[in-house]
């Protein structure tokens, strides 16, 4: 069944107008969090974590770690730019610019690390460019569940410890794993794959109908192994959602870019 979904995908891409809407820094809405994920890619307990221990950092450290994911970019844009214009608009960081920027872009992959200056003596180009890369492997499989805290922890790390802090972990976040499931090979009969291919090529169509060809493109990459691993994790004993000494989220604080960052 996957193979035919695969090749169903490839034909489809071939035969459906592309033409997904890029976002623009003008077009995206105000943030509601440090997490803001508008490509919908992250699952709700990791984006949770991920605010709680921004907003240790924002409290303890006085510096704002900001993360935006999206599913592509305007033609002609680039992430640079884009990540210069929201960092600016957004204000994020402080009035010393304690400011950085994580931007994620979905189609094609890629993503951004933007510094303000008041952070640039501890996350220089060469430093953020490693944490960059270091998230490189798990977005590549579409996993951003682990991608984005293999991220954020590091950049909190490295300003809790220049602002001599102590920053409190979710309880049991440490104890994500990727659960390695092996199952038996599903043999279907030639009717089940001509209902199963009937029926993806009916919801691609109807899609395509309505316009949705971001959705399109998001359920093929999914058919064709690019999926995420929301639901390859599990906890250890005692793990919980809560914790941390998180809070809420109270805006971001007038900094600026243009202290550096770096691609991946």
């Amino acid at each position: 069944m996957s193979r035919i979904a695969r090749w169903l995908g490839i034909v489809l891409l071939l035969v459906l107008p592309v033409g997904l809407t890029g976002e623009s820094v003008g077009s995206l809405p105000k943030p509601t969090g440090y997490i803001n994920d508008f490509a919908g890619v992250l699952s709700p307990s990791v984006k949770q974590q991920m605010e709680m221990l921004c907003g240790q950092v924002d409290r303890q450290a006085h510096a704002q770690i900001a993360v935006v994911t999206i599913k592509t970019l305007d033609d002609g844009d680039s992430i640079e730019q884009f990540a210069t214009e929201l960092e600016d608009k957004w204000g994020v960081g402080n009035k010393e610019d304690r400011g950085v920027l994580m931007i994620l872009v979905m189609t094609p992959r890629r993503g951004r690390i933007e510094v303000g200056y008041g952070l640039e003596g501890i996350l220089n180009d060469a430093k953020v460019g490693d944490i960059g890369r270091s998230m490189v492997p798990a977005a590549n499989r579409g996993d951003y569940d682990a991608a984005v805290p293999l991220g954020v922890r590091q950049l909190a790390g490295i300003i809790a410890q220049d602002a001599g802090v102590t920053l409190t972990l979710p309880a049991g976040q440490h104890q994500y794993r990727r659960q390695q499931v092996q199952g038996e090979p599903v043999q279907l009969s030639l009717g089940q794959l001509l209902i199963g291919g009937g029926a993806i090529i009916l919801v691609l169509f109807l899609l395509a109908r309505t316009g949705n060809l971001g959705l399109i493109f998001f359920l093929l990459g999914n058919l064709m192994g690019g999926g995420g691993g929301r639901g390859g994790y599990y906890r250890g004993s005692g793990d919980d959602d809560g914790g941390g000494g998180g809070g809420g989220f109270g805006g971001f604080g007038g900094g600026q870019s243009g202290g550096g960052g770096a691609n991946f």
